[in-house]
């Protein structure tokens, strides 16, 4: 499993490099957790084209259809091990998480399913606004310490270049756990949620409310890892990833004191 793992692993690496050569663009981050506004435009690919002058006659109407041939299968590798394996893989840590969950729930009224999901939503609204408020307090106790002051920092630092990002018509589509973590006591205890959502997202700059980024007729959707921890009497997050900086999603795990293996083959 660990070299399937990894071949899958350096697959994924040599699909992002073929985008890339392709002329994607990376987008701009914005939003709480620092995602994208979808504001960045993607750049069309160029390089493509061959000529029969550039190839030398009539060899290029045989080298054509191979090169054309070539980029399709890239682009059906690029799909498979870049959304089809993935997706399975995700499938398979909610269900071993959930279940986790629903376990843990029996002896620890902490890990009560309903519990959880109405704290991830009240900590998603509430930490969206203070973001697009550029005022931490707002969300202060929905967040860990650790993302208060990473969030204050930044929106901080939007204020002195008097740009803030407005948020509008946000719609929280759907979350999941993907990894579950339990000790003993509750000061460890943690897990990471799947987020999709979509919303009216873009910047302006205050001194002449001009967008620099984004648009503010167009919502988009989003998709994020959250990590939660335990504080007190609820559940707070403490970290925010983008899908795109987790290539190896083994970077999830089930972790359970003394607990039975959830692993679902």
């Amino acid at each position: 499993m660990k070299k399937f793992n990894n071949f899958i692993r350096k697959t994924l690496i040599i699909a992002l490099m073929v985008l890339l050569i392709s002329g994607q663009k990376v987008a701009v981050l914005a939003r709480a957790g620092g995602g994208s506004s979808g504001g960045s435009h993607g750049g069309s690919f160029h390089g493509g084209s061959f000529h029969g002058s550039s190839l030398g006659g009539r060899g290029s109407g045989f080298i054509g259809p191979i090169v054309i041939g070539i980029n399709a299968g890239f682009m059906g590798l690029i799909f498979v091990v870049g959304v089809i394996i993935p997706n399975k893989i995700m499938r398979k840590k909610k269900n071993e998480s959930i279940s986790a969950i629903n376990d843990l729930s029996i002896d620890d009224n902490n890990w009560n399913y309903d519990e959880i999901k109405k704290d991830v939503e009240e900590a998603f609204y509430n930490i969206q606004k203070a973001w697009m408020e550029r005022n931490q307090e707002l969300a202060r106790e929905y967040m860990s310490k650790k993302l208060y002051d990473k969030h204050k920092a930044e929106t901080e630092s939007m204020i002195i270049k008097k740009e803030k990002n407005i948020l509008d018509n946000v719609q929280l589509l759907e979350f999941y756990p993907v990894a579950v973590e339990d000790y003993e006591g509750t000061d460890k205890d943690s897990f990471w949620l799947y987020i999709k959502a979509k919303a009216i997202d873009y910047t302006i700059n205050e001194e002449d409310n001009k967008v620099i980024e984004g648009y503010q007729s167009v919502s988009v959707e989003f998709e994020e890892y959250w990590k939660f921890i335990r504080e007190e009497k609820s559940w707070v997050a403490d970290e925010i990833k983008q899908t795109k900086d987790v290539v190896d999603l083994s970077f999830f795990k089930i972790h359970i004191d003394n607990k039975q293996d959830y692993s679902i083959e």
